[in-house]
């Protein structure tokens, strides 16, 4: 359980209202739909009909999103929350309460104009539907009730008289695994959105990998060995790199290498090698700080794409 020690348990808890309501067969019977040749329910069913413009709720589903990537970012996904270093916890909780009052915010501008949004989201749809809509409709009530945002740091532990706790030991020891998962991810998001099919890129590629690198560098103590070793080859390729202007010829195949081949398969065993057209000679300052080569990654260079744990 020493690892557990280490970490905080940020549980979040944020409901949102869908806007939306259950698409009945009287709606249909009411615009001229032949509600008798339907499909039966066990074959398919209706789907919902929505009572507000989705854009109005797109804020509070960004918030949420939002929240959750404060937490992955110094932290991994844990028994239904985020397990976050306890050096770090103080910074996510502040972040989070900065998120909640702007859902708070966000809440209350809907709720102060939530009429007036369903009035536009009649006028906006055919008008042989507009009496479905408002026979629908909910009060700004239940949309009060329906929308919260909250989160609690919690510390777990096994209760007393239940010290050998096997299942929340292999919980705990699946923490790294994951850690790697999450990473193994980003790296792949990273990979294909900055690195494929581009020549050189921009020092805005570095930010994902240095977000990566801040992640690693909280929960180090989960592997020190590799994850040490991650972060100092991470550190020898960055600092291998030109200090202005963008990064293209042999700077971008040894970056892309570092987010397509070594981050992108943390954890795993690395495939085997695939070399460039020119032979790269033993021993070279790369191969010294952990890079190895990869397939190609610049069309000119004939692609072949990486295959990647997601």
């Amino acid at each position: 359980m020493q690892i557990l020690n280490q970490v905080v348990i940020i549980i979040l808890n944020i409901s949102l209202w869908s806007g939306r309501k259950k698409l009945r067969p009287e709606d249909l019977a009411a615009n001229g739909i032949a509600v008798d040749k339907l499909p039966p329910q066990a074959l398919a069913s209706l789907g919902t009909k929505r009572i507000i413009s989705p854009e109005a709720l797109n804020p509070f589903a960004n918030l949420k999103r939002e929240a959750e990537r404060a937490c992955l970012d110094r932290g991994v996904r844990f028994l239904g929350g985020f397990a976050i270093p306890k050096d770090s916890i103080d910074s996510v909780i502040e972040e989070l309460r900065e998120i909640k009052e702007r859902f708070i915010a966000q809440k209350e501008d809907l709720l102060s104009k939530y009429d007036s949004e369903v009035a536009k989201w009649i006028t906006e749809n055919p008008p042989e539907w507009a009496q479905v809509i408002r026979a629908s409709v909910e009060s700004s009530a239940v949309i009060a009730e329906r929308t919260s945002f909250n989160f609690a740091p919690v510390a777990i532990d096994s209760p007393k008289g239940m010290e050998e706790n096997e299942g929340l030991e292999e919980e705990a020891g699946g923490m790294l695994n994951q850690l790697f998962h999450e990473i193994r991810v980003a790296a792949k998001q990273a990979f294909e959105a900055t690195f494929v099919g581009r020549k050189d890129v921009t020092r805005k590629a570095l930010r994902p990998i240095s977000a990566m690198k801040v992640k690693l560098q909280g929960l180090a103590f989960l592997d020190p060995e590799t994850i040490t070793e991650t972060i100092t080859t991470i550190d020898e390729v960055v600092g291998k790199l030109p200090k202005s202007g963008p990064i293209k010829g042999s700077d971008l195949d040894m970056l892309a290498g570092l987010v397509g081949r070594r981050l992108a398969n943390i954890g795993l065993p690395l495939p085997p090698e695939i070399g460039f057209d020119m032979e790269l000679e033993e021993d070279t300052p790369e191969e010294a700080a952990g890079y190895l080569p990869i397939t190609p990654i610049i069309p000119s260079m004939n692609i072949t794409p990486l295959a990647f744990d997601f």
